[in-house]
């Protein structure tokens, strides 16, 4: 029985199974086009400053703070990332790498598990080359692109309980970091926290306080149903 029981606890699903749960989480927003995070920035070696983070989707992102910041990504499925525009840092670079992770909804859902495959990649990370289980606070992680505790080598890591994106190393040793899922400040379905990490230091953090433009599927059921 002990046997068995690790074994479960064991089994890591495919890389293309995964990816397909990630992308089906974006259902649980029904229809909504865009979507507001508000909240406070941190980038290291400046003030701290309000901003909002702005979500079209799909695949365009838009981070917008006091002080006259405005940085925007806007990606394919080809290319999830793409180029940002926007003086480059730490906050550009948060945005470019979680983008493609927040703003899904709205892709084909026989092209979504692509799309996060192809973000992955281009961070380096081979989600196919090899896969595990792991820790990431309190909570069980699937971890693709490496083996073992390699933290050296591009990866992306998903929580196993809600298969929500948790953390991105990319080439290079920028580790993207999404944290606090659940909470009613980021309408459940998106972090609470962002951060960037580099060097072991952490160098951009973006913490949500309010959401706005989320209907929920079930919402709009309710509203179908009283037309």
């Amino acid at each position: 029985m002990r046997l068995l029981l690790a074994l479960v606890l064991a089994y890591v699903p495919s890389a293309t199974s995964l990816l397909k749960h990630t992308a089906g989480r974006a259902q649980a927003l029904g229809r909504a086009r865009e979507v507001t995070l508000s909240g406070v920035l941190f980038v290291s070696g400046e003030p701290q400053r309000n901003a909002q983070l702005v979500l079209r989707f799909p695949l365009q992102c838009r981070l917008d703070g006091e002080g006259g910041l405005s940085l925007s990504v806007k990606g394919t499925v080809e290319n999830p990332g793409a180029v940002g525009e926007g003086t480059a840092g730490p906050a550009l670079r948060l945005l470019q790498l979680s983008c493609p992770f927040l703003a899904h909804r709205g892709i084909p859902a026989a092209e979504a598990p692509q799309a996060l495959r192809t973000a992955a990649l281009a961070a380096g990370a081979e989600v196919d080359a090899a896969a595990g289980l792991s820790r990431f606070g309190d909570r069980v992680t699937y971890v693709l692109g490496a083996a073992g505790r390699d933290l050296s080598t591009p990866q992306l890591w998903l929580y196993k309980d809600n298969a929500a994106p948790a953390r991105l190393i990319a080439q290079g040793g920028a580790d993207l970091r999404l944290l606090q899922y659940g909470s009613p400040a980021a309408a459940e379905w998106f972090p609470r926290v962002i951060e960037l990490w580099a060097s072991g230091q952490l160098a951009a953090r973006f913490e949500v306080l309010e959401a706005k433009g989320v209907r929920a599927a079930t919402q709009e059921e309710e509203d179908d149903s009283r037309e």
